[in-house]
């Protein structure tokens, strides 16, 4: 304040710089807020973005594992088609005129 009072060239140039202090303060405080701000917005978005990512892999990984049980299945299917049963031979009749003993 007393630099504001005296009239001398020195006293001048330091109220200017003392008003380019607190012009410079104010800028900072300013200037810290924002960037805060925006770094506050970009971890939402990060923290967002992992997740959606983690929710995507957690639904590839459950498809995989349908999609492997599905394959399973048509594998046994295929085994078990491939597979032929032991057919019981019946013993043949033969064709026409039969004198039965009856």
């Amino acid at each position: 304040m007393l630099s504001a009072v005296l009239r001398s060239p020195i006293a001048v140039q330091v109220s200017i710089s003392i008003m380019d202090a607190f012009v410079a303060m104010r800028n900072y405080i300013t200037t810290t807020s924002t960037i805060t701000a925006e770094l506050a917005e970009l971890r939402a978005t990060v923290e967002l973005l992992k997740r959606d990512g983690d929710d995507t892999l957690e639904a590839i990984n459950d498809l995989s594992e349908d999609t492997r049980k599905h394959i399973d299945n048509l594998y046994n299917a295929i085994a078990a088609l491939s597979v032929k049963p032991a057919q019981l031979k019946k013993p043949s009749r033969r064709i026409g005129f039969n004198l039965s003993d009856e």
